[in-house]
């Protein structure tokens, strides 16, 4: 599972140097494994994650959709998300073993 598209790029609402990107992933994201496995919040009605990493945030959605906050370029909000999603499933392999 990967980013496919960057869709918007938006100023940071809590920060106006920084950037926040709504993206979209190439497969609908397990939000049950990403809960466990990312250190934040499920809600199972929403159908939302929302995991921190320092002071960045991110939002998987149970559509695929993905939001990042604090990020100083799309490229890097790219590979954030990315980096995100490999950890989680990672985890995931190791617990398995």
């Amino acid at each position: 599972m990967r980013v496919t598209s960057i869709e918007q790029v938006l100023p940071c609402i809590a920060d106006p140097w920084k950037l926040r990107l709504i993206a979209q992933l190439d497969e609908r994201p397990d939000l049950h494994l990403l809960a466990k496995h990312l250190p934040g919040r499920y809600s199972e009605n929403l159908g939302i994650v929302i995991a921190k990493s320092g002071y960045r945030e991110i939002t998987f959605y149970s559509n695929g959709k993905v939001t990042v906050r604090m990020v100083d370029s799309p490229e890097e909000g790219q590979k954030f998300i990315n980096s995100m999603l490999a950890m989680a499933y990672n985890k995931a392999l190791i617990e398995e073993l």
